[in-house]
């Protein structure tokens, strides 16, 4: 019992949690809650934001009603880069495709990012960063070999055909120097790969993805 008579108020539970030894780990402002199954990849995943964010075609938390009104008025080939609506990945390609929308779910694993495939179905090509993934699909369309996806189980496989993307910024002069220096590396044009360019590793690493 208190002073006065009164009786004392039970106080509030309290959940136990691991104690914190120095200043707390660093997040990310620009890092939402849909990342929070991702926060031991902090790294990776702040490093996949900033080249998505540096391209233009990332459109955020998009839901896929709106990436779909944004998408139709184009022709096929048209696509974008969002956030996931499932928790379990970080971003989702949708697609403008002849008969309406398709949305492919992009995996992490690890360090490296690739499109979901079916059950059983052999791993695609995994990158280093979306953008670089973006950029391997891009043009295949029609190429022996291209990529397919499967709307639904058992219906015909389809081409995954990117064309261009529907940006919502203009990519800055960094972001298109960088694409120029990929492509030239990608053509073979006689010039060195990329550890062989006379410029800093940490803009060569940079240039990777």
């Amino acid at each position: 019992r208190e002073r006065g008579g009164k009786p004392a108020l039970p106080s509030p539970r309290v959940s136990l949690a691991p104690c914190r030894h120095g200043p707390p780990a660093p997040q990310p402002p620009a890092l939402s809650y849909h990342y929070r199954s991702f926060c031991g990849d902090f790294e990776r995943v702040e490093t996949a934001l900033e080249r998505l964010e540096a391209s233009g075609f990332y459109w955020g938390s998009l839901s896929g009603a709106e990436a779909k009104r944004l998408l139709s008025p184009h022709p096929p080939g048209a696509f974008l880069v969002r956030d996931s609506s499932d928790h379990r990945h970080l971003f989702t390609l949708s697609l403008r495709t002849g008969a309406g929308i398709t949305n492919l779910r992009i995996q992490q694993q690890g360090a490296a990012f690739h499109l979901e495939t079916q059950p059983g179905a052999p791993c695609p090509p995994a990158f280093t960063c979306v953008v670089q993934l973006v950029e391997h699909y891009l043009g295949r369309a029609g190429h022996p070999g291209a990529p397919c996806y499967v709307e639904a189980q058992g219906s015909r496989p389809e081409p995954l055909a990117l064309a261009r993307p529907l940006r919502c910024k203009v990519a800055s002069l960094q972001e298109l120097c960088r694409r120029a220096v990929r492509a030239s590396v990608r053509a073979g044009t006689g010039g060195p790969d990329l550890e062989g360019l006379p410029v800093p590793r940490a803009l060569r690493n940079s240039l990777r993805c």
